[in-house]
């Protein structure tokens, strides 16, 4: 299976239990705020670019467990950190998945 493959795969199981969980407290709306999508895909973006850039994470990235420990580390730290500030941190979450997406959309069709 190809790295892509891999990743959007962990992607999209981390992007369904994030929406299932605004879906269960009642705030699926929360995706559409302001803050939500501006925090989400700038957040994404630097983490894009740590990969793009000379830095040790595409080598990190690449060891075995790390991408489940990023995977369970993204939902834990949503879920906790959305029990202090709200349902906007797991709506963040949600579009820097969704720009992820996107970016990998975008550079499979320059491929």
């Amino acid at each position: 299976m190809p790295d892509y493959r891999r990743d959007a795969g962990f992607a999209l199981l981390c992007g369904l239990a994030l929406v299932a969980y605004l879906r269960r407290a009642g705030v699926l709306d929360t995706l559409w705020s302001e803050p939500a999508v501006a925090i989400g895909v700038t957040g994404a973006l630097g983490v894009e670019a740590l990969f793009v850039l000379d830095t040790p994470v595409t080598s990190l990235w690449e060891r075995r467990g790390v991408r489940t420990a990023s995977a369970v580390t993204l939902l834990a730290c949503a879920g906790g950190l959305a029990v202090r500030l709200g349902p906007v941190v797991v709506a963040a979450a949600c579009w820097g998945l969704i720009t992820y997406f996107v970016i990998l959309a975008v550079s499979l069709c320059y491929r």
